[in-house]
């Protein structure tokens, strides 16, 4: 028996290899263009490749220069940055990451600590971790009604945010003592309205999986926004690091507490006229998921949240006339490589099985993943030459053999995502509360429709005399004896006792 499928082994290992031979002796050069995955080779190689090799020549050039006489005259002026820490259910790493803000190097700091109806002890860990300092204050969201979501608690620190600027932090990330000044270094620049830290892993070295996504967000993140922050079309601020001019985002009236989609303040920030700018050296370490399982579910409703945010709710700003032809051009990438190559790839390779048969598919196939391997080495190595922090770089190099792979496993999974999304299958977000999600998506249309054109301003406006009440404040809250509700729409303040300085 073993004999025999060796024997059939053998045989369709020579039938392909005749095919291989018979392909690169008749093939034109038009063949080689139609056949061999236009979509991929054509068009991802100046997305993502061509961008990574220019990176590593321009910093062997020293480039970009930045002006650091402005921004060591904007730190001089120190600002009071209000750092926002939303979260639920983190009492195991909340007192790590108020420990985390307290120790940094920048000294105009307040602490906000939104803790959006925890089940366990994420209040008491943070006051505890806190020890009484005055630059940390504690909100609670304890509403009969339960959670209100990320954007809901964030609106909850932007309602009693003193700061100039907001400064949105994950409590799951890890961060460097110098990490504020970092993140507010870009806006010594009056135009920047919101700054993107770097995101990477935490837990890189702990499997193949986690290693092979280092490498991509390191790529993805990292390279891909120093280089859209060249042309002044970086997308969005993650969620997981994100700064932010604290009287622009007052003028748009918060977060939307309908999107869980870190991108959605971002591009509304940039629609009111604001630039988006990166912060290379402000890192922030997250850990991503070690199980393929976790991973898929992680970018379907990553690819999914993109969809709505991108295309649903933001259409307007495809046009140049609205942001500007890189901007313009930069979501017309996106939704090229995000929505159209997602649904067109199975439908190419399916026409090429049809006219060509199932050995010259896997030709094709195995002839691009081998271009791929090549391009993706060239890319590790231009990425140990620009990225901010790679720890260990050389365990990468197995990651880099093995991103074309997980590439391709992924244009499955968006396919997937991208179906689902439009036949609206489990179209529920599981981030949000159901009040939050539930028919959102009929009145996105209704809103876009009403909403009118915010205009830039190139200053901050002063602080107010009384708090002003961003639109999705979090329905209840307390916070050391004051206490917050919220009737209908219109949130009404209540209680005797004044918030302490």
């Amino acid at each position: 028996m073993i004999g025999s499928f060796l024997d059939h082994l053998l045989a369709g290992i020579a039938s392909w290899w005749e095919l291989v031979v018979r392909e690169i002796t008749q093939r034109t050069w038009l063949d080689w263009v139609v056949y061999t995955a236009p979509i991929v080779i054509l068009a991802e190689i100046p997305r993502y490749f061509l961008p990574t090799f220019l990176l590593a020549l321009l910093k062997r050039l020293g480039l970009p220069r930045i002006d650091t006489r402005s921004r060591e005259s904007f730190l001089k002026r120190k600002p009071l940055v209000s750092c926002v820490l939303a979260g639920r259910n983190e009492g195991a790493i909340m007192g790590q990451a108020v420990t985390g803000l307290l120790d940094q190097d920048y000294p105009n700091i307040e602490i906000l600590v939104c803790d959006d109806n925890s089940e366990d002890d994420t209040y008491a860990s943070a006051k505890r971790a806190a020890k009484g300092d005055p630059r940390v204050r504690l909100l609670r969201n304890s509403a009969p009604t339960g959670r209100g979501g990320r954007p809901s608690a964030s609106n909850l620190g932007l309602r009693f945010a003193r700061g100039e600027f907001i400064l949105s932090l994950d409590a799951d990330t890890t961060f460097d003592r110098s990490v504020v000044r970092r993140m507010i270094e870009p806006f010594a620049d009056p135009r920047v309205g919101v700054v993107a830290g770097n995101v990477l892993p935490r837990n890189g070295g702990r499997s193949l999986l986690a290693r092979i996504q280092e490498l991509e967000y390191a790529i993805g993140i990292d390279l891909h926004k120093r280089w859209s922050d060249l042309f002044d079309c970086t997308l969005m601020a993650s969620g997981a690091i994100g700064s932010f001019r604290r009287s622009a985002v007052l003028a748009l009236g918060g977060w939307n507490p309908e999107v869980a989609e870190d991108s959605d303040i971002s591009l509304r920030m940039k629609q009111a006229g604001w630039r988006i700018a990166f912060a290379p050296k402000a890192v922030a370490l997250t850990d991503v998921p070690e199980d393929f399982g976790v991973l898929m579910r992680q970018r379907t409703r990553w690819d999914r949240g993109g969809y709505n945010v991108y295309v649903r709710r933001h259409f307007r700003l495809w046009s140049p006339r609205s942001v500007g032809w890189s901007f313009s051009t930069e979501l017309w990438e996106e939704f090229y490589f995000t929505v159209y190559s997602a649904l067109i790839y199975p439908v190419y390779l399916l026409i090429v099985l049809w006219l060509r048969g199932p050995l010259f598919v896997s030709f094709v196939l195995v002839l691009t993943l081998a271009i791929y391997e090549v391009l993706s080495l060239l890319a590790f190595l231009c990425t140990l030459y620009v990225a901010e922090r790679i720890a260990r770089p050389w365990r990468l190099i197995t990651a880099a053999l093995w991103m074309p792979l997980y590439k391709e496993a992924l244009r499955w999974v968006r396919f997937k995502a991208m179906v689902m999304e439009l036949l609206g299958i489990r179209s529920e977000d599981t981030f949000l509360p159901p009040s939050a999600w539930l028919n959102a998506n009929w009145r996105w249309r209704k809103r876009n429709a009403a909403e009118a054109q915010p205009k830039a301003v190139s200053e901050p406006d002063p602080a107010p005399s009384a708090p002003q009440v961003p639109p999705g404040a979090v329905p209840s809250a307390i916070r050391e004896g004051v206490q917050i509700s919220k009737r209908g729409r219109n949130a009404v303040f209540s209680g005797s006792k004044k918030l302490r300085p």
